[in-house]
């Protein structure tokens, strides 16, 4: 569907406005690293003592590799004993209002066998693994039901997840994807994973192992920088992340929720601070409008100038605001018009040093009074989403596809009831329906009212 884009205006603000609409702050956190309870040195206390003292940084992870390996000829896995010990100390280490320490595995396999390597966060056990099996790995982390991330996500390397093919069933299962892993950038990756379908969020992090190995001397040279590794770059990978509170549950609601912002920090004091909304709606969102304008803000600081803010709209840089002169605060604002189907918007920001920045995508399913049910894309090949006008407070909501002869083809419960509910163009059995047309009998209850509405698409493959 194409979109109508208008720029009503760009303000330039030389005062922070902050956020205090959704009462969000932006905590700093390192999401991916190890210590020697797998492939790594020393102790959880030590490295997230050092992560919260030294790099001071609010949250930490440490994701003990789960998934077997080798380290300069030596074999690694983190073992269920020391599992439930980082969860001990993670739980111990944490000050809420100060730091998060979270416990986490890294899952996976690459190489020939393998597609990938998963962070979990939290998880009570360890996976079972079977490192060739993506989609058990995918229901595997739907079951704990903690937030992930798909790393360092690379095709050269088989950590491309099955070219990162989208799979409807477990969209809920993956929350972030690495914008960048230590001195790799992975843009790209990110971007493909929005375009083929994901709902996912922009991460940055460090992978700390802290050893490396030195050609002169031959050996391998410890160096503690948890929370505060520059990479080959001169940058501190950070992942920002907007929560109400510091503590671990707002943390995990937030990570989950993919409210998070990917980051360049360079020096180590020059953190940044940069949210969208659209509507009153923030970066990690997904939900269902009318379509019509749309008000986007986008807010930005740092201790370092920024040079220009970029809004992709489905993964083209559409908009585009230099600031003249560069400013280390601002706020751009614009409207928007969307119309029927789906758009996602997010935001990319420049430097004057040349750090960069990237929010999470804030995703807009567009419906009309006309057309209350709708299916995106049209016509369907293999996989489309039902959307809807959402019934407000409802608990539930089913649709019901019927051909043209009016026989009931397939029922299908939407797993929450404010957002879409995904069709694979399969009937009752699983065989794929023939082309043509097809009514959808949309029923939505609440507490105190159903709503039933009728809508119709097409199948052409």
């Amino acid at each position: 569907m194409k979109m109508i884009f208008r720029i009503i205006f760009l303000s330039l603000l030389f005062s922070w406005v902050g956020v205090s609409q959704a009462e969000y702050k932006c905590f700093y956190g390192n999401l991916h690293a190890h210590t020697d309870y797998s492939d790594g040195v020393s102790t959880p206390d030590t490295a997230f003592a050092y992560a919260r003292d030294v790099a001071q940084i609010h949250i930490q992870a440490l994701t003990e590799h789960n998934n077997g390996g080798s380290f300069g000829g030596v074999s690694y896995s983190i073992t269920p004993e020391h599992y439930q010990n980082l969860r001990l100390i993670a739980d111990t280490m944490t000050a809420p209002g100060r730091f998060v320490a979270l416990a986490g595995q890294e899952v996976g396999s690459i190489g020939s066998s393998g597609f990938g390597h998963i962070n979990i966060w939290e998880a009570p056990g360890l996976w079972p693994y079977n490192n060739t099996d993506l989609l058990g790995c995918y229901s595997w982390i739907l079951e704990q039901g903690y937030p992930a991330m798909y790393c360092h996500p690379d095709s050269s390397w088989n950590s491309n997840f099955n070219d990162l093919y989208y799979y409807q069933d477990y969209d809920r299962a993956m929350d972030l994807i690495e914008v960048i892993n230590s001195s790799s950038l992975y843009e790209d990756a990110y971007f493909r994973a929005l375009e083929k379908g994901w709902h996912v969020g922009a991460s940055a992090n460090q992978d700390n192992h802290c050893k490396y190995y030195n050609t002169y001397t031959g050996k391998i040279d410890t160096i503690f920088d948890w929370g505060n590794r520059v990479n080959y770059y001169g940058n501190i990978p950070l992942t920002g992340v907007w929560a109400d509170t510091l503590t671990k549950p707002a943390i995990l609601e937030a990570l989950q929720a993919r409210r998070t912002t990917a980051m360049e920090v360079s020096p180590a004091d020059d953190r940044i601070n940069l949210l969208l909304s659209v509507d009153d709606r923030y970066q990690g969102e997904h939900f269902i409008r009318q379509e019509g304008e749309v008000k986007i803000t986008i807010e930005a600081s740092a201790a370092t100038s920024f040079k220009s803010l970029y809004l992709y709209t489905n993964g083209i840089p559409a908009d585009t605001f230099n600031l003249i002169p560069a400013s280390n605060q601002t706020v751009w604002k614009l409207d928007k018009s969307i119309g029927l189907g789906t758009v996602y918007y997010f935001v990319k920001a420049l430097q004057t040093d040349g750090d960069r920045a990237w929010t999470s995508p804030i995703h807009i399913d567009g419906v009309s009074e006309k057309s209350p049910v709708v299916t995106w894309p049209t016509p369907i090949k293999n996989f489309a989403r039902i959307v809807f006008t959402p019934l407000p407070g409802a608990i539930s909501v089913k649709a019901v596809i019927y051909d043209l002869s009016g026989q009931k083809i397939k029922e299908i419960t939407g797993s929450q009831p404010d957002q879409p509910i995904g069709w694979d163009g399969k009937d009752a059995r699983g065989r794929q329906v023939m082309n043509g047309v097809y009514f959808i009998r949309l029923e939505q209850r609440s507490a105190t009212e159903t709503r039933t509405s009728l809508g119709k698409t097409m199948v052409s493959r």
